[in-house]
């Protein structure tokens, strides 16, 4: 073409936010023009471009919002005009879900594209439930059906289904005259690998029954074969403790660095929506001879720990000083670029320092903190008798606005946890969703950012008694 558009064909994965592969994570945050998916969980959209052009083109059951030949003309459009475009998909774009047909249109158009495969549902959701959809002396073959027909033998076979809920009787019912028995376990799959997630298993025989009266909705996958019965001895999503949670992390990346990981080992499901980021100032002439008079340099925030390298470049220049942190999550920062504190606090916040700080602890302070800052570490180490000098290193700043299609699932679908870090966080995101079909519960990290959290209306459930991930999950653990 020589105007450097492309489309990619993009596989989201299943639902999990985390089931997106590395690939397309990082073409995603390279698209001006995203078209994505109904069943695309709308937290991969966090991973877009600020200014990127996102646009809906779910297709749900008996009621198309936007017609296949239609989404073939904008990739073509978009992609002519020079765009770097991605057509977002649930699960894998080649396996039923049309990507075929849009690749074909692609070459045909003489666009070029890229295929980036995705997990599909029909292995997660069976996997996410504790059913290997193959096993050695169980199965050895696996047959992929949309809709509800049945085909083939049944001999070491499972039988996946990528279905409609209504269409589950006459699924059942193709299997059995394939071959399998009414006995045969059968294991349904709704809202595989997300929250949402909901199990149940039976027979060939007995499933369908018991999936009307339990109300099961699509998007569902039906399993058959006996691989189902080990789901006994291989569950294992729904033994963790936040199995079926969503949490918002609304904190920058320099303070919720690795909390994702540790959330989603627990079982939530973890959404990324930052209220704000943390940006190093420029270092100042003055900042060394302050920092080369103090006798001791206070951190109070893991921004602070990372803006600081930059500062003084070389650590023999602050030969003579100690160091403080606030809490022992940011003395866990300091040791990660090379300094051991000489004193941790006890946490959460200014005041707790403040209270603790030891007597044998002299000389001239110099807190090193962000522009958001209150000053009331200062004042109250001012009144133990100590020489103290606030250094802003770092500017919070308003993270990027809320994604639509992020912004309006929340509201619509709610959350279990939000978390909060700041006041500033608490007030930017109760302005950024106003108003909630449920609203989730708060957990706070220190009591300023609670005080101002119920100001702005939230209603504060938990409190983490230190400001880190690890305060974050006992808090939630002790309500849930």
């Amino acid at each position: 073409m020589g105007n450097g558009g492309k489309v990619w064909l993009v596989g989201a994965g299943p639902g999990d936010p985390g089931l997106i592969t590395q690939r397309g994570k990082e073409i995603l945050s390279r698209a001006d023009i995203v078209l994505y998916d109904r069943l695309v969980n709308p937290a991969i959209l966090m991973g877009t471009r600020e200014g990127a052009k996102l646009v809906d083109a779910g297709k749900a059951p008996r009621g198309k919002k936007m017609q296949q030949a239609e989404i073939h003309r904008q990739l073509i459009r978009h992609a002519k005009k020079g765009a770097r475009v991605v057509r977002l998909k649930g699960g894998d774009p080649f396996v039923f879900g049309r990507g075929g047909e849009e690749a074909e249109a692609l070459a045909q158009a003489g666009v070029p594209f890229e295929v980036i495969s995705g997990v599909t549902a029909g292995v997660a959701a069976p996997a996410y439930a504790g059913i290997p959809v193959t096993h050695r002396g169980v199965s050895s073959e696996i047959v992929f059906q949309i809709g509800n027909r049945a085909r083939g033998s049944v001999a070491g076979k499972t039988l996946v289904g990528y279905m409609t809920v209504e269409g589950l009787d006459e699924f059942l019912q193709g299997a059995i005259r394939l071959g399998f028995a009414k006995s045969t376990p059968a294991g349904l799959i709704s809202g595989g690998t997300c929250r949402s997630q909901r199990i149940l298993i039976k027979t060939v025989g007995t499933l369908a029954k018991s999936a009307r009266r339990r109300g099961v909705q699509a998007p569902a996958v039906v399993v058959v074969g006996s691989v189902v019965a080990l789901r006994r001895k291989l569950a294992w999503w729904d033994k963790r403790p936040l199995a079926g949670t969503r949490i918002v992390l609304t904190a920058s990346e320099s303070l919720r660095k690795g909390w994702r990981e540790v959330l989603e080992e627990n079982g939530a499901e973890v959404w990324e929506v930052p209220m704000t980021k943390t940006e190093a100032c420029p270092p100042q002439a003055g900042w060394i001879p302050k920092i080369h008079r103090a006798d001791w340099l206070i951190f109070t925030s893991a921004a602070a720990v990372r803006a600081f390298p930059g500062i003084v470049g070389d650590w023999r220049k602050i030969a003579c000083c100690r160091v403080a942190a606030v809490g022992r999550s940011t003395a866990v920062v300091l040791e990660s670029i090379g300094l051991k504190p000489d004193w941790v606090g006890p946490g959460p916040g200014s005041k707790e320092l403040a209270q603790g700080w030891p007597k044998w602890a002299k000389g001239r302070v110099l807190h090193l903190t962000g522009d958001s800052g209150s000053g009331e570490l200062a004042m109250l180490l001012r009144k133990k008798g100590l020489s103290v000098e606030r250094l802003v290193i770092y500017r919070n700043q308003e993270a990027r606005s809320i994604p639509f299609p992020v912004r309006d699932a929340l509201a619509r679908d709610g959350a279990d946890w939000v978390v909060f870090a700041s006041g500033t966080a608490a007030e930017r995101f109760r302005k950024a969703i106003p108003q909630w079909t449920s609203e989730p519960r708060v957990v706070a990290i220190g009591p300023a950012t609670v005080r101002a959290a119920r100001k702005a209306g939230w209603k504060v459930c938990a409190v983490a008694k230190e400001p880190s991930v690890r305060g974050v999950l006992s808090a939630i653990l002790r309500k849930s």
